[in-house]
């Protein structure tokens, strides 16, 4: 989860309507049911045997780092609708960086990095650095782009940016942040229907589901796994649809099932106040380099009279703007690692001096966050609307958004209305197909996560942890969204490795500080 779908980064009462069954635990155990026999049925009307039988075209990836790392790159199909394998289909490409030591080979080992939406084509390319070339030599290490991403059949709404957006601070800018919810969706509605039904196909259970016809194409028993963000709630459904396919199972700054999605969202809100808390008092103690002020609360006042300025009057940065609904999303965005502070106090000193009127050119972050959305980002938008309300349904009475962004700002003046407000869910046009993976699994796994995670909460890493009573659990005192191949600590590292080597878990929940000198504070 991460409202730019990086690699580092991008989160109720549901009324559930179920496309074909009353029951929502009859619905899960029967779809899951049927897949897990149809991956394997040899033939019959709902076979998946044409798919599972696919024989990859090795061909160049036609990525630069791809390319020179040795991978080669494959597209095969799957249904687009898993009740229906007959009808229509999806292409869904992948790389594969091939064990070069195969007297020691372990298996394959797919990825995904987020988002969710984030490519995941080139995520293999991270492991070497974190694992040691011997290590990562015995992986097949697989990066499948999910659907309708990347190499994998690509959504396109046309979007205008990206749905996470605040609600501002009064009853003008709710109803703004709402507004710009709907328009997003009616983008969606202009492309893909009134009923966007080809939409419904594009979620965490089909995306499982296209693993394991990967993983059958490939011809492998069980699969080993690593997940970050996002990508541990889609390996935490993919064990719980297919109970001992997985080996191996790397789940980092992990989202708790039964809170995913528009809970995810709303947990993020404290994590994110209290990381502004500790840049603020790093920002303080250098009040000479920045001006922002000599004390955190004196740091804090000027941050949020920044974003209440934008709410009154788009900030001009260069040739964009930043309104009041954008503003928190990119602090948010920029306060994202604790390694990184001066780099988020290059981007605030930027906004504070357009707030007082100055002309500004912006940084990079800026450029990203305030510019037009390119293909790319168009893509990652799209698939992160269709999945989110393709997985879950979402409240859709507004006014239980108000009364949540209204008492959330007491606490988080800042984050609260931003996490708080009007779900893109809350107005789409049709409900879920299947119901939510809420529940755990059996498999063994590891599970990473930073007690100050901005993004996926310390609390959704507990709560996965309490559901897979076979896992462990690393924690490491730090705050950043991401650990394993993004924030190098050799605590953690030690761990992983000897886990994913082993095949053996560490024999009891640890913590981890801090590597000496990686500490901006």
């Amino acid at each position: 989860m991460n409202p730019r779908i990086t690699r580092t980064a991008a989160i109720t009462t549901l009324a559930t309507a179920l496309a074909f069954t009353g029951s929502p635990a009859l619905a899960q155990a029967t779809a899951t049911r049927s897949v897990n026999q149809a991956t394997t049925a040899a033939d019959g009307p709902g076979s998946l045997r044409p798919f599972v039988e696919q024989r990859p075209h090795w061909t160049a990836c036609h990525h630069k780092e791809l390319d020179a790392a040795g991978a080669r790159c494959a597209t095969i199909r799957v249904p687009l609708d898993y009740r229906n394998p007959q009808g229509a289909t999806l292409t869904i490409g992948f790389s594969r960086i091939k064990a070069t030591d195969t007297a020691h080979r372990i298996g394959v080992m797919m990825h995904n990095s987020g988002g969710p939406g984030g490519n995941t084509l080139d995520m293999p390319l991270y492991d070497e650095p974190a694992m040691g070339r011997q290590l990562a030599a015995r992986y097949d290490l697989i990066g499948m782009d999910p659907r309708g991403v990347g190499r994998s059949s690509p959504l396109r709404c046309g979007t205008s940016g990206h749905w996470l957006r605040s609600a501002g601070y009064d009853d003008t800018g709710f109803r703004a942040q709402a507004r710009y919810e709907a328009d997003l969706v009616k983008s969606c509605r202009r492309v893909y229907g009134k009923g966007m039904s080809y939409l419904r196909h594009f979620t965490t259970r089909n995306t499982a589901r296209d693993m394991d016809v990967l993983r059958a194409v490939l011809g492998e028993r069980k699969t080993s796994y690593f997940g970050i963000s996002y990508g541990t709630y889609l390996g935490a459904a993919y064990a719980a649809m297919f109970p001992g396919r997985t080996d191996r199972l790397l789940l980092d700054s992990a989202i708790d099932p039964a809170r995913w999605n528009v809970r995810a969202f709303r947990d993020a809100t404290a994590a994110n106040e209290a990381f502004l808390d500790t840049w603020a008092a790093w920002a303080a103690r250098r009040h000479t380099v920045y001006g922002f002020g000599d004390t955190p609360a004196k740091v804090r006042a000027t941050v949020e009279g920044i974003a209440r300025q934008a709410a009154r009057t788009p900030l001009r940065v260069g040739p964009y703007t930043a309104d009041g609904r954008q503003v928190p999303a990119v602090l948010a965005d920029v306060m994202a690692d604790d390694r990184e502070f001066a780099r988020a106090a290059k981007t605030i000193r930027v906004l504070h001096d357009a707030a007082r009127g100055r002309t500004v050119e912006p940084t990079e972050e800026l450029r990203a966050a305030l510019g037009p959305p390119d293909d790319t980002s168009d893509i990652q938008n799209s698939l992160q609307l269709a999945l989110l309300c393709g997985d879950r349904a979402a409240p859709r009475d507004l006014s239980w958004y108000r009364r949540n962004v209204e008492r959330s700002r007491a606490t988080a003046p800042l984050y609260g209305p931003l996490f708080n407000g009007v779900h893109p869910c809350a107005l789409w046009p049709n409900a879920p197909l299947e119901p939510p993976v809420t529940g755990g699994n059996d498999a063994p796994g590891l599970i990473v996560q930073a007690t100050g995670d901005p993004r996926t909460s310390y609390g959704n890493g507990q709560g996965l942890h309490r559901k897979m009573p076979n896992s462990r659990l690393i924690t490491l005192r730090a705050q950043v969204h991401g650990v394993y191949t993004v924030y190098p600590n050799r605590c953690v590292y030690r761990q992983v490795n000897d886990y994913l080597r082993t095949g053996e878990l560490p024999a009891r929940n640890t913590v981890c500080d801090k590597d000496p000198g990686n500490d901006t504070r």
